[in-house]
């Protein structure tokens, strides 16, 4: 396997909004544990942005998507994280 340190450093102060970041952090994460990338049919299986029906407290159901399905195997949601701003030290 590939050294994850790169990849760390490159994703780890990542500031685009999640949603602009979430593909292209996969396809590199696919390429640093050697597995294929994603596919673009979600017939196949495996694929982003994978349509869901999502149900709703009065019995229906509503449109969604998954950040990254694989059948039989995973499902994975992308969420940006930003470290707390250090607290602020009290003035005398």
């Amino acid at each position: 396997m590939p050294d994850p340190q790169p990849f760390i450093e490159r994703w780890q102060n990542a500031e685009a909004p999640e949603r602009a970041n979430a593909q292209l952090f996969f396809s590199e994460l696919a390429d640093l544990l050697e597995v294929p990338h994603p596919g673009n049919a979600h017939a196949d299986g495996y694929s982003c942005e994978f349509p869901v029906r999502l149900p709703k407290a009065d019995g229906t159901f509503g449109e969604g998507r998954v950040d990254l399905y694989k059948r039989t195997a995973f499902v994975l949601e992308a969420k940006q994280f930003a470290s707390p701003e250090p607290p602020l030290e009290p003035r005398n």
